[in-house]
């Protein structure tokens, strides 16, 4: 996978945006979770192979993208996509996402429908996300950029399965926690743990085909309280991934990339239904 030294760095609305461009099939933007980089996907991109290429993103205040200049809600994000999607000269390309990246991914396939064949929305908050998450803010701010906070992220993230079954890849997401600068990893954070409206006003605009992939043990966002926002979405299907957390690029990349796979396959069919 590429490595943080040969990233590319796209000039963005928001700043500048580093990306592990790889690959040459069919084109999908890879935007991780908060508290991690391009490399929450490292164990996806080896199973989908050449027939995907894969766009890995850092996003703002994480990896080596910029810092973000001041709260920036999800909405705005989607459109520093398209601006990576024209500095590449994509015309069209799947969106998935991971948590945060669930969000945009939800916002571009409204805003530039034109733009997005399908979304694939992972562990995603839909709902708002006004309140609370005070502590989660104030130790990314003084302990963000640490292992001890990462530990402490990832077993709230991860499932207990996880945890015993891949523990190298639990300390392949704690070791990004290294790669950001907490300041600004925090006012991220903020921003989408404490401010951000929901999802309840958009995804029923959501025309594109879209899959959900949630996880059974999910202790941050359950599925009983994220399924009826998804069932909003009017060309959605519901996928719940047994043993999985928050984090199912990392917990079940062979169920993400069989969800890759099944998107293409009925983004291509023309149909409007599942």
């Amino acid at each position: 996978m590429t490595t943080l030294s040969t990233l590319r760095r796209i000039p963005t609305r928001v700043g500048a945006i580093a990306i592990a461009d790889e690959g040459s099939g069919t084109p999908v933007v890879l935007w991780p979770s908060l508290f991690s980089d391009h490399r929450l996907y490292a164990a996806l991109v080896p199973l989908i192979g050449d027939r995907w290429r894969t766009i890995g993103i850092d996003g703002p205040g994480f990896g080596q993208s910029d810092a973000p200049r001041a709260e920036v809600q999800a909405d705005v994000y989607a459109d520093v996509v398209l601006d990576c999607l024209d500095a590449l000269g994509l015309e069209r390309a799947f969106i998935a996402g991971c948590s945060w990246g669930g969000q945009i991914a939800v916002h571009l396939g409204v805003k530039a429908p034109a733009r997005v064949r399908g979304v694939l929305i992972m562990n995603a908050p839909l709902g708002p996300s006004l309140a609370g998450h005070a502590f989660e803010v104030w130790g990314t701010r003084w302990f963000g950029a640490t292992a001890y906070w990462g530990n402490g992220v990832a077993r709230s993230m991860f499932s207990s399965a996880s945890q015993k079954t891949h523990p190298e890849r639990v300390r392949a997401f704690v070791s990004a926690f290294t790669n950001f600068e907490s300041t600004a990893a925090a006012v991220t954070a903020r921003t989408v743990l404490t401010r951000f409206p929901g999802l309840g006003g958009v995804l029923p605009r959501l025309a594109v085909p879209a899959t959900f992939l949630m996880g059974a043990e999910d202790r941050l966002y359950p599925v009983e309280q994220m399924r009826p926002f998804a069932a909003l979405a009017p060309n959605a299907k519901l996928v719940v991934i047994p043993s999985c957390g928050h984090l199912a690029p990392l917990e079940a990349p062979e169920v993400v990339a069989e969800a890759l796979e099944d998107l293409l396959a009925h983004a291509s069919s023309g149909s409007t239904k599942w």
